[in-house]
């Protein structure tokens, strides 16, 4: 007993009251409103060691996170307190898996448990082949736009069948994705979306293999609930037994992903789906301070569709939030270097305490430059990905084939990576014929007669190519590290690198060659018993946030998206204008502008002692500057709250960077806040159009985002607008939702 209470006490050392009810409840349907910071991951974790040392048996226990990281952490810190952590906590991509590799021949569909996982490349180059197959133009099809919309269907469990077909655009649409769908099943591959989709499509259409996981997973922990989207919310319902046993911890606030199909109202509805569950509100924040905590309070008040809290800490005052105002893009990614430089020297901070956010990946290349002039060291995250450079994606198509003989993607990536005297019409008659034989592809051209029974010319280069597929397929899956090392040596692809020195980046390419059998050798050692196929889908499901590397002494930039998660001592928000943060395209649209503004609370959020909001009077846009109004979320900010940073860089009220005689009626003393500023969102009224108006030069007029101005000049149809926020904009009258002050 005595042993029992110690642990006890171990596992639910210093929580709070409220984190303690939810780490220590047991049965039945339980929600956690978890603000940012507040230690959630604390009590997902207190809960899953408390449910072990209670008897529950680790395997019965299922933990779906969204990165790799939270995984990892959560296993990790629960071994810690009782001893052994539980096998099924992982992604919600990375255990639908396991779960695939081991019942996906249930759906007689045609594929097995040997599947790829296509990434985005591998779906592109796909859909680019079937483009070029059907005859499609993929400049009006664009086949990373047909990506997203096949993505988007399968987010809402829709299949080729349910899309509109109300137009031959709609029909064009509804057959690539048929065609798409046809040609994954071929190759025994599958998409992200696949992954979720086949698995909920085997739990639905299986009824034994349903129950049975019913049976084993008697709790089941959902992080970062508000994330989900609808075919997860229904693995969620379909794994729950008659218990309810369901634990979900999310923040309504924090739910930023609606583009890729995610749906807070999963979260909002949960007491709806189950009643009878506790709801436990976690509001004190360990993370910022005061003043970081007012200013996101009051800025996330003005959305309407929330679960109301308030997040708070006990620890007093902090510096002030503080904004900064610069003439140009240009002078804004020198001043955040000028200061990041600043704090390492003067106040002690490393590079690697401090992160630049900003909306859109386009932001990143001033700020690169500036921080390169400065010579700050710094690391991108959500930039490309180590796994999407070229070589290593030509490596990985030499091991996709060995698993998976049936990948036609990868083995055109390997037929063209380098010279192997097999040519496109080549290729394609080898395909061909391999489907009459009714054999994969590889499997044909790695066969001893292939030369002697291939339809097309008999070359030595054919022969070659034969006899080096031969050579590839014998060797071994495991171990992992010997299966890379083999690959490397037999596949050619050093040495074609290294032949190539016109290549300023041949050099790179070898050590990120190196640096991957590298890695291979890393999971050899912490999984023995693991083969190829395991090491290629803990490839393939590395998220962006997993390669950040916290313990490199790197300032970090990264998107408002990839942030999520994450917290640094000193935060630079930039890019702080109208058509950035909000997004032009959330304009007109309630819900959209309330999603950028969580990702505007997100931001704030993940600041611990400073935060810098900085903003740009001009910048540069489809090569030309432009003139920029301040963010409509700057007048959501509590003026008490803020302090303006006066710097030599930056610019006053009357300054235009290509006109010394600006009009004085459009001076902006207070670049974020002034008394032409639009109301707040809560008492926004926002009007349908302004099509049917009548305008001319000299009218004074309201746009819902940017705010009052007049017009400067007016067409029938268009009207150059300068607002008194600070900018200078063409709108057309028939969408721009105008209106006469």
């Amino acid at each position: 007993m005595a042993e029992k209470d110690k642990m006890a006490e171990d596992i639910f050392a210093g929580l709070t009251p409220q984190q303690l009810e939810a780490a220590s409840h047991i049965d039945g349907p339980m929600l956690v409103v978890a603000g940012a910071g507040s230690g959630k991951t604390r009590v997902v974790t207190r809960r899953i060691a408390w449910l072990i040392s209670q008897g529950v048996r680790p395997h019965q226990i299922l933990a779906m996170t969204f990165t790799n990281k939270a995984a990892g952490e959560m296993q990790q810190r629960v071994a810690e307190l009782v001893g052994e952590a539980p096998r099924w906590v992982g992604t919600f991509h990375s255990l639908c898996a396991r779960f695939l590799r081991f019942d996906l021949d249930h759906l007689n569909e045609g594929r097995d448990g040997r599947f790829t996982i296509y990434d985005s490349d591998d779906q592109i180059s796909l859909l680019k082949q079937i483009c070029k197959d059907r005859n499609i133009d993929d400049k009006k099809f664009k086949p990373k736009t047909l990506s997203s919309m096949i993505s988007q269907a399968k987010s809402k469990m829709q299949s080729p069948a349910d899309l509109p077909q109300g137009s031959w655009y709609d029909e064009i649409i509804a057959n690539v994705y048929s065609s798409y769908e046809q040609r994954l099943r071929a190759a025994n591959a599958l998409d992200f979306d696949d992954l979720l989709l086949l698995t909920v499509r085997l739990l639905e259409k299986v009824e034994p293999l349903r129950l049975e996981y019913q049976r084993r997973f008697r709790y089941l922990l959902i992080d970062e609930y508000q994330d989900t989207n609808h075919t997860q919310y229904r693995l969620m319902k379909l794994l729950c037994n008659e218990s309810n046993n369901v634990h979900v911890t999310g923040d309504p606030d924090q739910s930023i992903y609606s583009w890729r199909g995610a749906d807070y109202r999963n979260i909002m509805d949960f007491q709806t789906d189950f009643p009878d569950a506790r709801v436990v509100r976690l509001e004190r924040n360990y993370r910022s301070t005061r003043a970081i905590l007012d200013v996101a309070n009051h800025v996330i008040q003005f959305n309407s569709d929330r679960i109301e809290k308030n997040l708070y800490t006990e620890e007093d005052g902090g510096d002030p939030v503080r904004t900064v105002v610069l003439s140009r893009d240009r002078e804004e990614g020198e001043w955040i270097a000028e200061k990041a430089s600043s704090l390492k020297n003067e106040e002690g901070f490393s590079y690697s305490q401090m992160a630049v956010f900003y909306r859109t990946n386009a932001q990143s290349r001033v700020l690169e430059e500036a921080l390169m002039g400065a010579g700050i060291p710094y690391q991108i995250v959500g930039g490309l990905r180590f796994y999407e450079r070229k070589e290593i994606k030509d490596l990985l198509a030499h091991l996709k084939i060995l698993v998976n003989s049936r990948d036609i993607v990868a083995l055109r990536r390997i037929v063209n990576c380098r010279p192997t005297g097999v040519g496109e019409k080549t290729f394609e008659a080898i395909l061909t014929q391999a489907n009459e034989l009714g054999i994969p592809a590889f499997e044909f051209v790695s066969r001893p007669d292939f030369v002697q029974v291939f339809n097309g010319r008999n070359s030595a280069k054919l022969r070659d190519f034969s006899y080096w597929c031969q050579k590839l397929a014998a060797i071994s899956l495991s171990p992992v590290r010997e299966c890379v090392r083999d690959i490397l040596e037999k596949s050619g692809l050093t040495e074609h690198i290294s032949a190539n020195t016109k290549d300023p980046a041949w050099e790179d390419r070898l050590e990120n060659l190196a640096a991957f059998l590298g890695r291979a050798t890393e999971f050899s050692q912490e999984h023995p018993e693991a083969d190829l196929a395991e090491f290629l889908e803990d490839v393939a499901l590395v998220a962006d946030v997993d390669t950040y590397d916290p313990n490199a002494d790197n300032l970090v930039l990264m998107t408002l998206h990839s942030a999520k998660g994450l917290e640094f001592p000193v935060v630079f928000l930039s890019g702080l204008e109208q058509g950035l943060l909000p997004h032009a395209n959330s304009e007109g649209s309630i819900d959209k502008e309330e999603e950028e503004r969580r990702l505007f609370y997100v931001g704030i959020t993940r600041a611990e002692k400073k935060l810098y909001l900085t903003r740009a009077q001009s910048r540069m846009l489809f090569g030309k500057f432009e003139y920029t109004s301040p963010s409509s979320f700057m007048r959501d900010l509590p003026q008490d709250k803020i302090e303006e940073v006066i710097t030599s860089m930056s610019a006053g009220g009357d300054f235009d960077p290509f006109d010394d005689d600006f009009d004085d009626d459009f001076d902006d003393p207070n670049p974020f806040f002034d008394e032409f500023a639009p109301t707040p969102a809560l008492s926004r009224k926002i009007p349908q159009s302004s099509a049917g108006l009548s305008f001319k030069t000299g009218d004074h007029v309201r746009h819902p985002s940017f705010g009052a101005g007049k017009i400067l000049s007016c067409s029938k149809n268009q009207a150059v607008v300068q607002f008194f926020s600070g900018g200078t904009r063409l709108l057309s009258l028939s969408s721009a939702k105008l209106e006469k002050c």
